[in-house]
């Protein structure tokens, strides 16, 4: 029936050990040190990405900060400008003022010396008039 051998029963534990010891050296320790090199060089990678993502988020921080600079520089830069420009209008508006002062003045002298010609005139025609009207009336009476 069935026959149990020893020796071929260690025979074939024997065999089974050294296939063992072959599937070992060849295949699992360069499986599992490939494996544990993977893992060891995710493991770096995912530290550089953490620290790329620490750097990225202080250039972030710096662009803000940068940023935030400019905008307070434009909006002085601006506002000098425009105190410039106010006070630039506001002596153009005092000349014009000036000027128009003088032109007003100007244009008074010229209008009470008009004004006094016209009544040298008026005197003079007046007393046309009276002799004229005396004739008149001395004609007709």
């Amino acid at each position: 029936m069935l026959d149990i051998s020893p020796i071929v029963m260690l025979i074939e534990a024997g065999i089974f050990l050294v296939t063992l010891i072959l599937l070992d050296q060849w295949l699992f320790k360069p499986l599992l040190s490939f494996m544990d090199k993977r893992d060891a060089k995710l493991a770096d990678e995912l530290k550089s990405i953490s620290s790329n993502t620490n750097e990225v988020k202080q250039y972030e921080e710096e662009i803000a900060k940068i940023l935030e600079n400019a905008k307070s520089e434009a909006n002085k830069i601006k506002k000098l400008a425009i105190d410039e420009a106010k006070k630039e209008a506001g002596i153009k508006v005092e000349e014009e003022v000036k000027k128009l002062e003088v032109s007003k003045e100007e244009f008074y002298k010229a209008l009470e010396a008009k004004r006094e010609e016209l009544l040298k005139e008026l005197e003079t025609s007046s007393s046309e008039l009276k002799s004229m009207l005396s004739s008149k009336l001395k004609g007709i009476a």
